[in-house]
């Protein structure tokens, strides 16, 4: 027997479905579905406590990931930039880069130059933040907008690239200041 919350459905409820029997979905406060949980045996209990999370838990299911498209932009609006005003192979990488559904590391990025040197030359001439940080902008807005989408802290940090939720939340609270 398992029990999921709605933040740990992904690669956990793939791997209890094939040792489960059946599945339940519950819609109730924690103590509630703990009582259920224990009543249960063989059973995947995919636990809910509103109906807006089981909600958006099925549009996600339903739901082809994402790109970071969005984050990118946003994260380059907040240093003053527009995609479009940088130069042709910078806005080319950054635009390659954006069709991910999560925020790749910054090797990726250097990889589509002839040289590392002229990579970090183009970029900072015209992006003033270096390449690392530029990224954990883009890691910060990506796990922002999932969290508000109804992800987890946990389920944000790992899908935005962060190594931990504590990486994540410090990050938060730094911007929130």
């Amino acid at each position: 027997m398992s029990y999921l919350s709605v933040h740990e459905h992904r690669e956990d409820v793939r791997h209890t479905r094939r040792l489960a029997l059946r599945s339940v979905i519950i819609v109730a406060p924690p103590d509630v579905s703990h009582r259920i949980e224990r009543t249960v045996n063989d059973v995947d209990v995919i636990a809910f406590q509103t109906l807006d999370e089981l909600d958006r838990w099925r549009k996600r299911q339903s739901a082809r990931p994402e790109t970071i498209r969005i984050d990118l932009i946003a994260a380059l609006k907040e240093i003053g930039l527009d995609l479009d005003r940088l130069s042709a192979k910078l806005r080319e990488t950054l635009e390659a880069f954006a069709h991910h559904d999560s925020v790749p590391a910054a090797h990726d990025l250097v990889a589509r130059w002839p040289s590392r040197r002229s990579f970090y030359r183009v970029w900072s001439d015209e992006i003033h933040e270096p390449p690392s940080s530029f990224l954990r902008r883009v890691r910060t807005v990506h796990a922002t907008r999932l969290i508000n989408a109804g992800a987890s802290a946990k389920e944000a940090a790992l899908r935005a690239g962060f190594g931990s939720t504590d990486r994540l939340r410090r990050l938060l609270a730094a911007r929130r200041h």
